[in-house]
């Protein structure tokens, strides 16, 4: 993973937690940077090890860790170097998400080796949306949910959001379950 997704670990701790809390996660992790080239690839395994470090010190289950993570990359994202390339320029919640290939297109150019999820969105008449997210990466599903929430939040919409098919039990992508549960009121 890009340096960018480290430094945004990085800055989530030192703004909730302080410092020193990241470098006693940075040596748990065996991390001798403790910050990052935003745009340099880095092996996602020293990623791997920042949430496993970070799960460990604040006593947190990965999945909580990533789903809070999610929730937090999507205001830390805009606010840096590329966020121009992150705002999708969707007004609803559903114009983002079918935009989120688009958006990693973007991105890609100016980030040659980032090796990107897809996702593939179903808008249902029922208003279980379904979208399926397909990643070489295991494990980062409670992430996608921290990051639908995120983007809900910017919307101002609440949602529901079921992990339904699960990589973990054995499916070939985790697949969402998406429902909007409510709307921000708007002024007159």
């Amino acid at each position: 993973m890009y340096g960018l997704v480290n430094n945004g670990v990085r800055k989530f701790i030192v703004d909730t937690h302080g410092e020193a809390v990241w470098r006693q996660i940075c040596q748990k992790a065996e991390v001798q940077d403790d910050e990052f080239e935003n745009l340099t690839a880095y092996s996602d395994d020293v990623t791997y090890s920042l949430v496993g470090a970070v799960s460990e010190v604040l006593s947190l289950p990965v999945p909580d860790v990533l789903e809070v993570f999610g929730q937090y990359w999507v205001g830390f994202s805009k606010s840096t170097a590329i966020g121009k390339l992150i705002d999708q320029g969707g007004e609803t919640l559903m114009d983002r998400i079918r935009g989120l290939d688009e958006m990693h297109e973007r991105i890609q150019m100016t980030m040659p080796h980032l090796n990107p999820p897809s996702f593939e969105f179903e808008e249902r008449p029922d208003g279980n949306h379904r979208l399926k997210y397909i990643s070489p990466r295991e494990g980062l599903a409670p992430m996608v949910v921290g990051l639908l929430h995120g983007m809900a939040e910017e919307c101002g919409v609440g949602i529901d959001v079921v992990l339904c098919e699960s990589r973990d039990d054995g499916a070939e992508h985790d697949v969402f379950t998406i429902r909007i549960e409510s709307q921000a009121a708007t002024a007159a």
